[in-house]
């Protein structure tokens, strides 16, 4: 002190070589390093006359006196503090001595001297501890004397133990009667979490003097000394710098050596806020947890007032000694314990008190080092963490019970979509596979409703969260953020089933191409001259020249008429039917389509009707099998360029505000804005394509059923046993099989509307309809396409030649196409159909509710229906299935990057499985050459 200024003292920092008297008003010349004197021996700063000393004196306290608490004078031995010291004498029969103090023998006559006292219990091991056997019993003993320093150690001590119920926390836990306050009282919990003490209102904005919590810390030595208490000044800046509202997360590195030699330390922590213009200081409560052990409810929770970072005094074992009952200190530490991480939980009031918080909580949980890992010396990683919670704002509660709600109402729509599964592919009772395509069914809609439950709550998080300044919504904590990766799991395996049914309902999907060419008669011989055979010579005499009689191309206004024709040649006597089996009657026979004599039969032949066009239609339902509304690899494209150019990352960033230099990207708004992002250029992608390019440019449905028209081939696709799709690509002009000018006149004459509509019935349009096939009328199609297995047609005989097997499964075929011809002329005698509109009921659930018994039904469909077993009608479910993709893989490895490049990488290998499945198909049930299909 070097004056006074309006009352108040004047201080002055002493020279590097000085220290302050013990009065401290002036400065006295350093005695030694430390300072200090040691325990038998009192410190002077001036003689008997006040007169100051050149430098600190320590005097050593004679026989009979020892020295007292200021070290400022020798005070007798029968004095009233007399308590045995190392100058007193002990008297053997009534007192004994522990260290440097002389006990009576009553005073230690209950303590229990026994090693379980002594054992520090650690996860690796216990250890009979050095430092409890030297200092505990005399700690507890100076504490019950009601000194002060002597308690401050004592409770020391026991957080070193972690609060165990041991010796060392008994004299602390009841809390009135506590010499130092340690524990708080269990009955207590809730209500000093829930404290309301703190009246200093936040500010989420940066840059505002109420924006930080200000932490402080009261920090006393392992004796028990105090040492300071201020703004925080601990390894890894814990508890600096806390800013509200945002979450905070850090690891920082140190080594074992370091931990082995550092000094410890135990750590009150308190809050500092201001009320007005005046400063209030709050203690906080902490809890202790061994590394591994989860923190339940903290209103369970034991809360204490100390912790610290390091242990590496009481991991020193014990030895006994053979000469004496005295124990000596193990040269090696064997268990080093330290703060593994430390968790600062924020609880922030809702309704009229926005910006007040209730009493922060801090979590400390502690590890272990053992001796051979401290020989190793590796780097010891410490997390630091800072959660906010908002009261009253449960995310994970209205998650759950949304994602419950909307699974009510998919599991509804499942048992609708399990009915028309039944109804389309089963006449008998329900079977156990009824119930699988439910299962499945439900988990691909249940898989639905969880990912964009998750997405849309992140998304609302991110939207209110940034850019508020009062805490209305706050970030969810790690708790949170798992159980949504763990609801994203979830979904991600139930479309993964979703996709493997699909691809399993789709697996035998049985398409027939139905030819309509009709064979052309000749008048001589088809020659096939040698490859050297010039264009000119190989067509000369091919076909007759016209000579003003009508061509033998048949028109649309003679299908009726055919059609009577094949009816009347039906209706032959049972008798005669009978002798065939239901298959041979449609067996290929051309013969009635003209009547030749027999002068004539020797120069008119029936041309073959050309397979190309079959062929390229088949492969154009190949190409439109893999075809999307959505290209994949565009949609990650557009993604990445979007997240990148836009600099979307800063708002990634758990701060209310759009950029910050500490804070670390938080994984709900990361989601958040990467699943949005993807999912808005999902959603563009499909609205330009419907809107625009389907309706102006190109719509590939529409284009197939014109070349079906085209190319007058009709298609049969049954997804299901009873249910399927046609598609009627009969040509109004008989043939298709023509040079490219009478083609041109014959797509002018449909534009002109000088011919037949296209449609299947007379005089209308509809060629795509929804058929409900009758059981007798899939048990016959099912035996056509049955004897290729029981004839082994095809490449699958080997004792045949290929030219025979491929010839007899160019009967069969014809078998199959006969059948359906008839079928749909309606000139068969066992099987017929009606044609007939959907009710409003069926289109809107996709459900027949009637059942085909007497005859087939086709349903007119304007929506090209027949989609629904090509990609390009399930871009829902792929849609999803990516979506889901891409979010799982975001919320597993939390970069967007991977996320894109694996979901693009998936989507590719199921078209690929698709393409392979397709081409299987048309080989097996379509009865064609797969050499041919490109």
């Amino acid at each position: 002190m070097i004056g006074f200024e309006n009352g108040n003292p004047l201080c002055a920092a002493c020279d590097p070589d000085m220290i302050a008297t013990a009065d401290g008003k002036e400065c006295i010349l350093r005695s030694n390093t430390t300072c200090k004197c040691s325990s038998n021996e009192i410190r002077l700063d001036r003689n008997v006359n006040g007169i100051l000393l050149d430098t600190v004196l320590c005097v050593t306290c004679v026989q009979g006196t020892y020295p007292s608490t200021d070290c400022s004078e020798c005070l007798p031995c029968d004095g009233r503090e007399y308590s045995g010291r190392a100058n007193c004498v002990c008297p053997s029969a009534t007192h004994v001595r522990l260290r440097n103090y002389c006990l009576h023998k009553d005073d230690v006559a209950d303590w229990p001297d026994v090693r379980n006292t002594y054992l520090m219990k650690f996860q690796s091991e216990s250890v009979d501890s050095y430092y409890l056997r030297s200092e505990l019993q005399v700690a507890v003993h100076l504490c019950k004397r009601k000194d002060r320093m002597a308690c401050e150690h004592l409770s020391n001590i026991c957080a070193l133990t972690l609060y165990t119920d041991g010796i060392a926390c008994m004299l602390f836990v009841h809390t009135p009667l506590a010499p130092v306050w340690l524990f708080y009282s269990k009955q207590d919990a809730a209500s000093i979490v829930n404290s309301t003490k703190i009246s200093e209102k936040y500010s989420l904005r940066r840059g505002d003097n109420s924006s930080t919590l200000d932490f402080a810390i009261a920090k006393f030595s392992l004796n028990g000394e105090f040492l300071s208490i201020g703004r925080p000044n601990l390894p890894c800046q814990l508890l600096r710098n806390v800013r509200f509202g945002v979450n905070y997360y850090k690891r920082c590195k140190t080594t074992a050596i370091e931990l082995l030699n550092a000094q410890v330390e135990l750590l009150s922590p308190y809050l500092i806020f201001k009320n007005g213009n005046r400063t209030f200081t709050h203690a906080l409560p902490v809890t202790v947890k061994p590394a591994g052990e989860d923190v339940d409810e903290i209103p369970q929770q034991q809360l204490v007032r100390k912790f610290f970072l390091v242990d590496n005094v009481s991991g020193f074992k014990a030895l006994p000694t053979f000469l004496n009952s005295r124990f000596a200190k193990a040269p090696q530490i064997s268990v080093l314990r330290y703060m593994k991480s430390l968790t600062v939980l924020v609880d922030v009031q809702d309704g009229e008190e926005h910006g007040k918080i209730f009493a922060p909580f801090l979590i400390a949980k502690y590890d272990e080092l053992t001796y051979q890992e401290l020989l190793d010396n590796p780097d010891v990683v410490v997390e630091y963490k800072v959660t906010f919670m908002l009261k009253g704002s449960d995310v994970d509660y209205n998650v759950q019970i949304t994602i419950g709600v909307l699974t009510g109402i998919a599991l509804i729509f499942s048992t609708v979509r399990a009915w028309s599964y039944y109804k389309r592919n089963h006449n008998g009772n329900l079977s156990i596979t009824v119930l699988l395509w439910f299962l499945i069914y439900a988990m691909g809609v249940v898989g639905n409703v969880i990912t964009f439950v998750c997405i849309g709550a992140c998304v609302y998080l991110f939207v209110f969260y940034k850019g508020q300044t009062v805490p209305y919504i706050l970030l969810p904590d790690d708790a949170s953020e798992k159980k949504i990766q763990t609801y994203i799991s979830v979904a991600f395996s139930f479309k993964i089933v979703e996709m493997i049914g699909f691809v399993c309902q789709h697996w035998g999907l049985s398409v027939f191409f139905i030819d309509w060419e009709q064979p052309r008669t000749i008048h001589s011989q088809v020659k096939y001259d040698s490859p050297h055979t010039s264009l000119r010579k190989l067509y000369a005499d091919r076909f007759p020249r016209s000579d003003g009689r009508p061509t033998s191309r048949i028109s649309s206004d003679m299908i009726a008429s055919k059609r009577r024709r094949r009816s009347r040649k039906t209706n032959e006597s049972p008798s005669e039917i009978s002798k065939f089996s239901p298959t041979d009657k449609y067996a290929p026979d051309f013969s009635s389509i003209c009547s030749l004599s027999p002068m004539q039969e020797a120069a008119v032949h029936n041309a073959p009707i050309s397979i190309w066009r079959t062929y390229f239609v088949a492969n154009e339902w190949c190409k439109l099998q893999t075809k999307r509304r959505v290209n994949v690899v565009l949609q990650s494209v557009y993604t990445l360029c979007i997240l990148q150019i836009f600099n979307l990352e800063s708002w990634m960033l758990a701060v209310p505000d759009s950029s910050s230099e500490e804070a670390r990207s938080n994984f709900t708004l990361r989601y958040a804005i990467c699943t949005f992002v993807y999912v808005s250029v999902y959603f563009a992608q499909w609205l330009i394509r419907v809107t625009f390019y389907e309706r102006y440019i190109r719509n590939r449905l529409q284009k197939f059923v014109d070349l079906c028209s085209v190319a007058n081939i009709s298609v049969l696709v049954l997804p299901h046993n009873y249910y399927g799709f046609y598609i009627h690509g009969r040509s109004v002009h008989g043939y298709a099989d023509t040079d490219l000018p009478t083609l041109i006149s014959d797509l002018k004459k449909e534009e002109d509307n000088l011919c037949a509509h296209r449609g299947l019935v007379p005089g209308t349009t509809e060629q795509t309809f929804i058929i409900s096939l009758t059981h007798s009328f899939k048990s016959l199609y099912d035996e056509l396409l049955k004897q290729r297995n029981n004839e082994n047609a095809g490449p699958f005989r080997g004792n045949d030649s290929p030219s025979k097997s491929w010839k007899q499964l160019n009967e069969m075929r014809s078998k199959v196409r006969t059948f359906l011809i008839q079928f749909l002329d309606h000139c068969s005698e066992s099987e017929d159909y009606i044609i007939k509109e959907q009710h409003v009921l069926e289109k809107l659930c996709d459900v027949l509710c009637q059942d085909a018994k007497d005859k087939s039904v086709f349903y007119i469909d304007n929506n090209y229906s027949f989609s629904r077993v090509i990609l390009y009608g399930n871009e829902w479910l792929l849609a999803t299935f990516e979506i889901t993709v891409f979010a799982f893989l975001l919320a597993l490895y939390d970069t967007y990057v991977l996320a894109c490049v694996t979901t693009v990488l998936l989507s590719q290998l199921f078209l690929i499985i698709i393409r392979c499945n397709v081409k299987r198909n048309l080989c097996n049930k379509s009865l064609l050459d797969k050499r041919f299909l490109m």
